[in-house]
């Protein structure tokens, strides 16, 4: 019990953090941009002045669009099968590695641990390396799943030659 307790320490713990600096690094981002956007605006408004054309303009659909950023672009980044396909891959990668490592602490525990009445830790380690080894594999074979079904549609996409 005190295994599990302390292998979820080794894990959760990382993970509420990444969580909390994720969070911050994003509001602070968002932060800089809307204030880049007031910025803009008031450097607008400075120039220009109360000219009526002006104010028509900011209430406007273009004045919306013109100020308008986003955050993230979803269209930037790779097709939706490649961005799957790489996220199973790194997944995989990471659960075959920490499967591996554990698998390793099993075999390579000390004795000692026998010997305080410590055997469940051992029995932990192997349990979350069988367990990290067979979630690895099976991202990897959906990745390869999903390299196949991409092609499979990119090939039924293509329309056959008319006559």
């Amino acid at each position: 019990m005190e295994a599990l307790l302390l292998m979820g320490m080794f894990i959760g713990i990382p993970w509420v953090l990444g969580s909390i600096v994720r969070t911050y690094l994003s509001h602070q981002r968002f932060m800089k941009v809307l204030q880049l956007k007031t910025e803009m605006n008031y450097r607008l408004m400075d120039k220009l002045g109360a000219d009526a054309s002006m104010l028509e303009f900011l209430r406007s659909d273009a004045q919306q669009q013109m100020f308008d950023v986003k955050l993230a672009d979803p269209s930037s980044g790779p097709p939706v099968p490649y961005g799957r396909v790489l996220t199973a891959i790194q997944a995989s990668l990471m659960l075959l590695a920490a499967g591996g490592g554990f698998l390793y602490m099993h075999h390579h525990l000390p004795t000692e641990y026998y010997e305080r009445g410590m055997r469940g830790m051992r029995e932990a380690f192997l349990l979350f390396g069988t367990l990290g080894i067979a979630l690895g594999i099976g991202a990897l074979l959906s990745a390869f799943a999903a390299v196949i079904v991409a092609k499979v549609w990119r090939n039924g996409d293509q329309a056959p030659a008319s006559r």
